[in-house]
C-alpha cells in the first residue's frame, strides 16, 4: 500500500467519523449526558468485552492504552469499528413489544503506530454518549377543560477525542495513559398542540458540554514460548466536571416568541477503575475476566426521583485463536470468541437500578498482511418490565477493520521505508 494514499484516507476518514454518526434509539438517555457506551466494538466484543488484560498484536485495544506496545515494531495500524444494533421495547402493562427500531454506525476510528522498540501512539475519535428519544403525552389539561397534546423529540450526544502514548518499560511490564477530550450536546424539542385553542408552541433546548479526562494503564505479562501465558491488567480514569451553557427558545409558526439567558449548567464526572486478568495456553485457548466499578458523585436529575449512583460491570470470555508457529514468528490464521457481559446503568429511577445482560459471540480473520477483519454478535436485555420499567430487548452486530502497514521513521530513531 503506497503510503500518501495510507495516510489520505486515513485522515479523511477520522475528520468524517463525526458526521457519520448517528444515536443509538433508547428511551433512558433523555436523562444525564444519555447512554455512556464503554462496551469494545472490535475483536473483543466477541469475548464479552473483557479487554483490559489483553494485548493482541494486530488489533487495537481502546481499554488499557498499556497494551499498545504489543503492536509489533514499524507498523502502523488503522482501526475502525461498526455497531448494527435492532431494539424491540416493551412497556410496563403492555404484554406486546414495540416495532424494531434499527441503526448502523461509526463507533471508533483510531490510528495507531509503535515508533520506537517500545513506545507507541495512538490518537482517534469515538462517540463517548448517544441521546435519541421520542414520546407523546396526551391529556394534559389546560384552563377551561381543553386538553392539549405534548410532543417530545431529543437527540445529540458526547464524542471523545483521545490521544494515547505507551511505553514497555521492562520485559513483562508496560504503562501507558490515554488524555481525552470530551465535548457535545444535546437537542430537546417539546411541542405544546391544541386545535381548537389554534396552540402550537414549540420549546427549544440545547446543552453543551466539553472537559478533559485523564486514563492510566498497565499491562504484566509472561512472555510467549511457555504452556501457560498470563496477563493482569489495571486502568483508572476520571474527568473533571463537564461545563457548558444552557440555552432555551420558544417560536409559533416558526417565529422566535420567546428567548431566554443562556445559563452555565454542569455535569459531575465518575471515577472510574477496572482489573482484568487473562490466561493463555500454547494451543490458543484463552480466558479472559474483568470488572469495573464507577464512582458516580451522587446528582439530582431532570427527571422525578432519578439520580446518579455508582454502578459495577462483569465481562468473562473466551476464544480459540488458530495460529501457525514457526522458529522465527507466529501467524493467526483465526479466532472465534464466546462470552457474556453484566452492567449497571449510572441512572437511578424510583430507587431502581438499569441493568443489562448480555451474551456475546464471533471470529475474526486476517485476510492478509495488510488487513483484519473481526465480527460479533450480542443478544441482550436492558431494563425490566416487572420493575416498572421500559425493558429493551436487542441484537447487536459489532464490527471491527484493521489496515495495517509498514512505516517510515524518524532518523533519530533509523528509517525503516
Amino acid at each position: 500500500m503506497q503510503k500518501k494514499y495510507f495516510t489520505l484516507f486515513v485522515l479523511a476518514f477520522l475528520l468524517s467519523v463525526k458526521a457519520m454518526a448517528q444515536n443509538v434509539s433508547s428511551p433512558y438517555s433523555i436523562l444525564g449526558i444519555g447512554d455512556i457506551e464503554s462496551n469494545d466494538y472490535g475483536r473483543y466484543s466477541a469475548s464479552g468485552s473483557a479487554a483490559v488484560s489483553r494485548r493482541e498484536p494486530g488489533y487495537y485495544n481502546f481499554s488499557n492504552p498499556a497494551s499498545l506496545t504489543a503492536i509489533p515494531y514499524k507498523t502502523i495500524n488503522f482501526d475502525f469499528g461498526f455497531r448494527g444494533r435492532i431494539s424491540k421495547f416493551k412497556v410496563p402493562g403492555v404484554d406486546t413489544l414495540t416495532a424494531p427500531s434499527k441503526d448502523f454506525i461509526v463507533k471508533r476510528a483510531t490510528l495507531a503506530f509503535k515508533v520506537t522498540p517500545s513506545v507507541a501512539f495512538a490518537f482517534g475519535i469515538k462517540p463517548f454518549s448517544s441521546i435519541n428519544y421520542k414520546y407523546q403525552l396526551d391529556g394534559t389539561a389546560t384552563g377551561g377543560g381543553a386538553e392539549l397534546t405534548k410532543y417530545t423529540d431529543g437527540s445529540g450526544g458526547m464524542y471523545q477525542t483521545y490521544f494515547s502514548i505507551a511505553k514497555q518499560i521492562k520485559k513483562r511490564l508496560s504503562i501507558g495513559a490515554t488524555a481525552s477530550w470530551l465535548f457535545g450536546s444535546s437537542q430537546s424539542t417539546v411541542e405544546y398542540y391544541n386545535p381548537l385553542l389554534s396552540l402550537d408552541v414549540i420549546r427549544n433546548t440545547n446543552n453543551y458540554y466539553n472537559g478533559p479526562g485523564l486514563q492510566l494503564g498497565l499491562q504484566y505479562f509472561t512472555l510467549p514460548g511457555k504452556k501457560w501465558q498470563q496477563t493482569i491488567g489495571i486502568t483508572g480514569s476520571a474527568y473533571t466536571t463537564l461545563k457548558g451553557k444552557n440555552t432555551t427558545n420558544y417560536t409559533e409558526s416558526s417565529t422566535t416568541i420567546k428567548t431566554l439567558d443562556p445559563t452555565d449548567i454542569k455535569f459531575k464526572m465518575p471515577v472510574t477503575g477496572s482489573i482484568g486478568y487473562s490466561i493463555a495456553n500454547k494451543y490458543g485457548l484463552s480466558l479472559h475476566l474483568q470488572g469495573t466499578y464507577n464512582k458516580w458523585p451522587m446528582q439530582k436529575l431532570d427527571y422525578f426521583n432519578s439520580y446518579t449512583k455508582d454502578a459495577v460491570s462483569f465481562n468473562a470470555g473466551m476464544e480459540y485463536s488458530k495460529r501457525i508457529t514457526t522458529p522465527d514468528y507466529v501467524v493467526e490464521k483465526y479466532y472465534v470468541g464466546w462470552g457474556v457481559r453484566i452492567e449497571q446503568s449510572y441512572l437511578s429511577i424510583n430507587n431502581s437500578r438499569l441493568n443489562d445482560y448480555a451474551i456475546t459471540f464471533g471470529g475474526g480473520k486476517n485476510l492478509s498482511r495488510l488487513l483484519s477483519i473481526s465480527g460479533g454478535l450480542e443478544v441482550g436485555k436492558r431494563g425490566a418490565s416487572s420493575l416498572n420499567q421500559i425493558q429493551e430487548n436487542y441484537t447487536q452486530i459489532n464490527v471491527g477493520l484493521t489496515i495495517k502497514d509498514l512505516w517510515f521513521g524518524h532518523k533519530r530513531f533509523g528509517r525503516f521505508n
